[in-house]
């Protein structure tokens, strides 16, 4: 079993292009001598299949299990990931994966999985089917940054199923080696140039959210929880908005953006507080000038994405 701890930062297809032209470029000015295992390196393009099982009624979904089975070049792997620790904006999760000889589940395999209870009988696995795909063309990158090494990847792709399509385009940075604050260093010299935001909706929630059209926000803290606690809950509220703004397309959205910004602007330190100010003063006049359509301005924002990496660093510092 790995530990996988990832930051997912959401791209607009327009600026994707960008995106690869950036880590190329970062690539060749920071490339080492031949052969230096240090070294910045594009890797092989890989053209990812990706079928998830689970019960009719979501059972696995239900109890934070993701069960796929991934073709690439020519070969199959069995992956189980389980939903995992709360990084504040980061996906820190317990991940298994096999080798397995066709594209046909092997179950046994999950023997060495930890399960929760109600998952430990195997009923369940009678009426697994394939609920829906993610097909992607995956773009690989290692980098070395801030005595880490981070794997950056670029997905560009759908996920679809009986009940519709929602489209893939992301890069998602895992940390293979080193301290994690890199994740966020490296993630920030990004957002510095291209429009990123940070993005809390994995690939099987997308597939999930297809059949339910639900948007899953995180439970709100007692009245009486440390301030810490709020200022998580409403980071995090502020990243569901803003990922659902977009994949809904409503534009509306941003008012409780804005309120979750409002929020969180009083359980943070002063200068950050002031920076969530402008981030807010900035939506406020592109909402007033904007003739057509909010989002592309939105979109485009590197204010966003920037703001969002410097918060949740923040955040995690704090709590871990």
């Amino acid at each position: 079993m790995a530990t996988e701890l990832e930051l997912k930062l959401m791209v607009q297809p327009e600026y994707l292009k960008s995106a690869c032209t950036f880590l190329d470029d970062f690539c060749e000015k920071n490339s080492g001598e031949k052969d230096d295992p240090t070294g910045n390196t594009r890797q092989a393009t890989l053209d990812l299949m990706n079928g998830y099982y689970d019960t009719a009624n979501g059972l696995l979904m239900e109890n934070g299990i993701a069960l796929r089975i991934r073709a690439v070049n020519r070969q199959y792997i069995q992956t189980v990931k389980t939903r995992g620790s709360s990084r504040v904006g980061m996906h820190a999760r317990g991940e298994w994966e096999w080798s397995i000889p066709s594209d046909t589940l092997d179950l046994t395999k999950l023997s060495d999985v930890p399960l929760p209870q109600t998952l430990q009988d195997m009923s369940w696995s009678r009426d697994l089917i394939e609920v829906f795909r993610t097909d992607f063309q995956r773009h690989v990158w290692l980098i070395h940054f801030q005595d880490a090494t981070i794997e950056v990847v670029c997905d560009e792709g759908a996920v679809s199923s009986a009940y519709g399509q929602d489209p893939i385009c992301e890069l998602e940075l895992e940390l293979k080696s080193g301290p994690e604050t890199a994740l966020y260093g490296f993630a920030k010299h990004i957002a510095q140039s291209i429009p990123v935001q940070v993005s809390v909706v994995s690939k099987a929630q997308k597939g999930s959210r297809l059949k339910h059209r639900r948007i899953e926000f995180p439970e709100k803290p007692e009245a009486k929880a440390p301030l810490l606690r709020f200022a998580e809950y409403w980071y995090e509220t502020w990243l569901v908005y803003w990922e659902a703004m977009f994949y809904l397309k409503d534009e509306a959205l941003l008012q409780p953006i804005r309120s979750s910004i409002h929020q969180l602007k009083q359980c943070v330190p002063t200068e950050m507080s002031e920076q969530l100010e402008a981030l807010d003063a900035r939506y406020d006049i592109l909402f007033k000038n904007h003739d057509k359509s909010l989002l592309p301005g939105l979109a485009g924002s590197l204010e966003t994405g920037i703001m969002m990496l410097e918060t949740g660093h923040w955040l995690n510092k704090q709590i871990h």
